[in-house]
């Protein structure tokens, strides 16, 4: 495989890893909703810099997902639809995972962040060749 088919798919098993780590707390008796926003957050994040290597497009290191889906969009129209539902995940990355006078995000944020993540992760698999695409 060419070094940046290899760099597409570790980003690709990372993101993988990041929805399975939020599924799996999500599924806990007691779900751990801060943990699943931030998990779904580092997926889009991750999905989306594979997406963009794959593109040999050049992308500022950020953690804002709008930004991220915007240049995404630049090569495929498809993503501009995520950018309502997927850009608030950006709050995920920092604003929960240290004690803060906010409340923690509620177990309907999380199933959402959830869906969006999922959403937005299928949509770069179906867009980029089996060959990037991370054992499961």
């Amino acid at each position: 495989m060419p070094p940046e088919l290899e760099l597409v798919q570790q980003w690709l098993r990372r993101a993988q890893s990041d929805l399975s780590v939020a599924q799996v707390a999500m599924d806990l008796q007691r779900p751990e909703a801060a943990a699943v926003c931030f998990h779904c957050q580092q997926a889009v994040e991750k999905c989306l810099k594979g997406f963009l290597v794959y593109q040999d497009t050049d992308f500022e290191w950020s953690h804002e997902i709008e930004y991220l889906i915007n240049v995404c969009a630049t090569k495929d129209k498809s993503f501009e639809k995520f950018r309502s539902s997927a850009g608030p995940l950006t709050e995920y990355a920092v604003r929960f995972r240290y004690p803060c006078e906010e409340p923690d995000p509620t177990i309907k944020q999380a199933q959402d962040a959830l869906t969006v993540a999922q959403h937005v992760y299928q949509l770069v698999l179906d867009r980029l060749p089996p060959e990037t695409h991370p054992e499961k």
